[in-house]
């Protein structure tokens, strides 16, 4: 089998645990598609996709922090690239995404620097999210995580979604593979 759609395959299997909640076995999933994705055609927009599928499980099982360190490190990388509209809207969102774990852990300064960057270089109206986000924040609100999630669904914050799932094509990783 074509080593492209291995890692397409594998990806798509870890999303079904992801929707299952089952975070550790999407995350053993997911490294091993972006390990694999390497060697392909496409290797960096695969790598991007994955990479924020990854991202999400770590924040839907709260290893905020762990996200955080990823976002910073990405936003690092994204900035040694042109900044054409591409890369300042991929920015953009794993700023914001960063931005939401500051948020979960009641940082919001934090939180609020972020938000009025990305309104900065994108200006209002550009990502739904930060505008509302920063909003409550500007006013002093505390958001819960609730009032979160609810934001997050409204925008589809979330690209893993049990409607964009291919499982008649989702592929398990065999017991001893592990990427970790």
């Amino acid at each position: 089998m074509e080593v492209n759609m291995l890692h397409y395959r594998i990806a798509e299997r870890g999303k079904m645990h992801a929707i299952d909640k089952n975070h550790k076995e999407a995350l053993r999933h997911y490294k091993e598609a972006m390990k694999l994705a390497q060697q392909g055609e496409d290797s960096e927009l695969f790598y991007q996709h994955y990479s924020q599928c990854v991202m999400e499980s770590l924040e839907l099982s709260g290893a905020y922090d762990q996200v955080i360190s990823f976002c910073e490190n990405y936003r690092s990388f994204l900035q040694e690239k042109e900044q054409d509209v591409l890369v300042r809207k991929h920015n953009a969102f794993v700023s914001e995404r960063q931005a939401i774990q500051h948020v979960l852990k009641e940082e919001q300064e934090e939180a609020k620097e972020l938000l009025q960057e990305i309104q900065k270089d994108l200006g209002k109206g550009k990502q739904p999210i930060t505008d509302e986000l920063l909003g409550w924040l500007q006013r002093g609100y505390k958001v819960s995580r609730d009032q979160l999630t609810r934001l997050q669904k409204k925008h589809n914050y979330f690209i893993v979604r049990k409607e964009s799932v291919n499982p008649k094509i989702a592929m398990d990783l065999p017991e001893g593979v592990s990427p970790f």
